[in-house]
């Protein structure tokens, strides 16, 4: 691949409306550096699905439906390591405290059943989750990328993440992800109040509070409310 093929894709990535083309632009472009596949999601954490985070799904369809149905998630090293580094990597480059575990060998023995072997990710930070990321796949046994390849899979990453987010802001209404009360709810929560406390203030049933949380809770698809919480400040729905 040559420089010129990543600031095609750049530039075309202002005229794409719609996240099926972007997705088979990027696939067609990375195949000339042996990517047959990619995923583009936000990284699950303390329970979060992963079905619901993810913006561009270019993994074979039988292996996107397994590794959810069986939340390789929780346990695939690539996956962990993407929520605590900001640092492309190449997988084989997960440390061993996290990829030579029994789930993530089982995780990447599944994958080459659908002709997965390696692959390269590119964490990005993101306004709607904790943390993105965008992973490329091969079937290949081992990628072989010189450092101007990965910076070149970086920048198409980036604006690539760039353009889901433009596309989303411009179709998604997140004023609307929550009502005033359950953000009158979150943001007591950020203030350190139990749901005690907060139907004190707010005169409402302690039922009533647990309940707004739990709305909050599912609007965002995370386990806990202080996960909404930080979700409602990320999205800028509220202002502790």
């Amino acid at each position: 691949m040559i420089d010129s093929d990543v600031f095609d894709f750049v530039e075309r990535c202002r005229n794409h409306t719609a996240t099926g083309p972007l997705l088979s632009d990027l696939l067609e472009t990375v195949r000339n550096l042996g990517f047959e596949h990619l995923i583009l999601s936000g990284v699950p954490l303390s329970g979060q699905k992963l079905a619901p985070m993810v913006e561009l799904n270019g993994w074979p369809a039988g292996w996107f439906e397994r590794y959810v149905e069986a939340e390789h998630a929780a346990v695939d090293g690539v996956c962990i390591y993407s929520a605590k580094t900001l640092k492309p990597f190449l997988w084989s480059e997960v440390p061993a405290k996290w990829s030579d575990t029994e789930g993530s060998r089982r995780v990447a023995g599944e994958a080459t059943e659908f002709g997965i072997w390696s692959g390269f990710a590119v964490p990005m930070l993101s306004i709607h989750h904790w943390q993105s990321v965008l992973s490329f796949a091969s079937s290949a046994k081992s990628c072989n990328l010189s450092p101007r390849h990965q910076v070149q899979l970086v920048t198409m990453a980036v604006y690539a993440g760039m353009s889901i987010q433009a596309l989303r802001d411009d179709n998604d209404d997140d004023e609307g992800v929550l009502t005033d009360r359950e953000k009158e709810v979150l943001l007591w929560a950020a203030a350190g109040k139990t749901s005690s406390e907060t139907s004190q203030i707010l005169g409402l049933t302690e039922r009533t509070v647990k309940w707004h949380s739990m709305r909050a809770r599912e609007a965002f698809g995370v386990a806990t409310t202080t996960q909404a919480v930080v979700e409602a400040v990320r999205r800028r729905l509220i202002h502790p």
